[in-house]
Order: C-alpha cells, then sequence, then structure tokens
C-alpha cells in the first residue's frame, strides 16, 4: 500500500480491526531505581500483548569474583529482577515477561536489542541532567534501527489525554507516524500531528515581497502535514493536524506536558554525528516534561 511521499507502508501484524501492530516486544531497561520502576510502569500500562523483557545491564566484567559468589550482590539484583517480573505477571496475568541479566555497557548491551519490531524503553538519568549524553540520547543516537522510549520519573503526576507526532516529511517522520497511529488505537487517545516551521533568518521583513513570501512557506509547509495526515489515514488513523511557527524542539517539549507521549523520528543515520550536531530529536529528549518515543526508519 503506497502512501504520500513515496512512503510505502511497512510489513506488520495486524491487531485487531484497523490497528496495525508496530511493536511485539517491549525490552525495559531496569535496575531496581524509581526512574526504571516508571519505565516499568509505563510501559505495562501501554498494554497490549507483546513480550515484555526486563534487561538488568550490570557493569563489569562477568568473570569478576561476584559473578561467581552465590551468595554476593549479584545474586541479590537476579532474585529482586524475577521478584519483579513475578509481580508483574500477577498484575497482567497472561501476559508474558522475561528477564536478563547481562554485564557490560548498558547502551550497548541495551543497543543490541534494538529492532525494527522492538521498543527500548528506559528511565531518565538518576543523576540529573548534568550531561546531555543520557541513556536515552545514546539510543536513541545508536546506529542500529529501532524505537526508543525515554520516560520521566513523574511521567504520571498529570492527567495526559492524547498522543503528538512530530512531522518534517521525512521518511523518518513517517515512520514515527505509524507508531503514533498504533499507539492512539492502542490507548484509545486522540492522535495529533504537529508540523512546526520558521522564517529563514537571512530573509528581511522590509522587504516588499516578505509577506507574500511567509505566505508561500506557511502554504508548502500546510501540505506538508497535509500529507502525513493522509498516510495517518491510510493506517485506520484518525489524525488531527497542527502547524506551528517556531523551533520544532520547544514547541513538541510544550506539548509533552499534557501529552500521553511525543513521538518523533531520528535523523541519526551518521551515528553519533548527527546528534553533536543537534537534532530535534535530541534536544526534546533534554526538555520534554513527559514520555517521549524517539523512531528510527526501521523498515
Amino acid at each position: 500500500m503506497h502512501a504520500p511521499g513515496g512512503w510505502t507502508q511497512a510489513a506488520g501484524a495486524a491487531v485487531g480491526e484497523g490497528v496495525v501492530q508496530v511493536f511485539t516486544r517491549t525490552v525495559v531497561a531496569w535496575d531496581g531505581s524509581p526512574h526504571a520502576e516508571a519505565a516499568l510502569r509505563w510501559a505495562a500500562e501501554r498494554g497490549g500483548h507483546e513480550v515484555l523483557e526486563l534487561v538488568h545491564v550490570i557493569p563489569g566484567d562477568d568473570q569478576a569474583s561476584e559473578y561467581l559468589r552465590a551468595t554476593g550482590e549479584l545474586s541479590e539484583q537476579r532474585v529482586a529482577l524475577m521478584d519483579r517480573a513475578e509481580a508483574l505477571r500477577a498484575e497482567q496475568p497472561g501476559r508474558t515477561v522475561e528477564t536478563k541479566t547481562v554485564h557490560g555497557r548498558p547502551e550497548r548491551e541495551l543497543g543490541a536489542h534494538l529492532a525494527h519490531d522492538a521498543l527500548v524503553v528506559v528511565g531518565t538519568s538518576s543523576h540529573g541532567r548534568e550531561s546531555a549524553w543520557t541513556l536515552g540520547a545514546r539510543l536513541a543516537a545508536h546506529r542500529s534501527r529501532g524505537s526508543v522510549a525515554v520516560i520521566p520519573i513523574d511521567w504520571d503526576a498529570l492527567q495526559r489525554r492524547n498522543i503528538v507526532v512530530g512531522v518534517d516529511g521525512s521518511v523518518e517522520s513517517m515512520a514515527a507516524v505509524r507508531v503514533g497511529v498504533e499507539e492512539a488505537q492502542r490507548s484509545g487517545d486522540e492522535l495529533e500531528l504537529v508540523h512546526s516551521w520558521v522564517v529563514p533568518t537571512s530573509w528581511n521583513s522590509a522587504y516588499v515581497e516578505y509577506l507574500g513570501d511567509v505566505q508561500l512557506m506557511e502554504d508548502m509547509r500546510r501540505d506538508v502535514l497535509d500529507e502525513a495526515l493522509e498516510y495517518a489515514r491510510s493506517l485506520g488513523g484518525a489524525p488531527a493536524g497542527r502547524l506551528e511557527q517556531g523551533g520544532a524542539a520547544p514547541i513538541l517539549a510544550e506539548r509533552s506536558r499534557t501529552a500521553n507521549v511525543v513521538i518523533v523520528g531520528s535523523h541519526a543515520t551518521g551515528g553519533m554525528a548527527r546528534f553533536l550536531l543537534g537534532s530535534v530529536s535530541h534536544d526534546l529528549l533534554l526538555e520534554a516534561a513527559g514520555p517521549v518515543i524517539v523512531v528510527s526508519d526501521n523498515e
């Protein structure tokens, strides 16, 4: 099925009438902290029947003496992980919940789980925002194709009401639209597509043609939004559209204050280099007040 802009509907299993399933597995980074618990709670409350896997990454080498000590801290952590998984199974009977404990670097071990049909969920940094390179940002900049959700510890402190997708006309943002349609169908929330634009700083408002040029640009930007709306409808979504003038990251960060989740496409095709140059997804991860999903072009 072909959609606007040459985007083709990716293969995916149907989940009920009109629902297109993007993810068949949800992987949650777990370390027993309140930040990890917030991420797990968000992942569990999304509902669905996909496999939920809790992955605890322990820094260090698995040949360390602690690894061989049956009654050591590592053993206690594994027991705590299994206990949390068992509690989750009791909360959601019939849900497949798996656990895994590995050694190594979190971004590397969790990055290995990134795939076109998997959503990797992490909490925000337990160390605050002194670094722009949080675990979520590093995973979102990973070279693998996949999607990453970053969940603030207080995401459920406010009443949230809709699914917001940032669109810019790219293939990556169309992938985000597809995830947005599924999230809206899964939750029953309204779906809103947002496209933002700015007047080039090189334009001089003293020019006679200035207002006409601005109107022409706005019309072109509206076409981008309309294309995304048409694609969402082709997937069975019922989206609303919003055209905003201003920077994409600040606008989407503001929407994150009341949205159930804000979804954006990642343009990090060149790995970390793209994020070092600055990107909407990276800036949004630092500024968002609610859950964010960063989607790579995964098909």
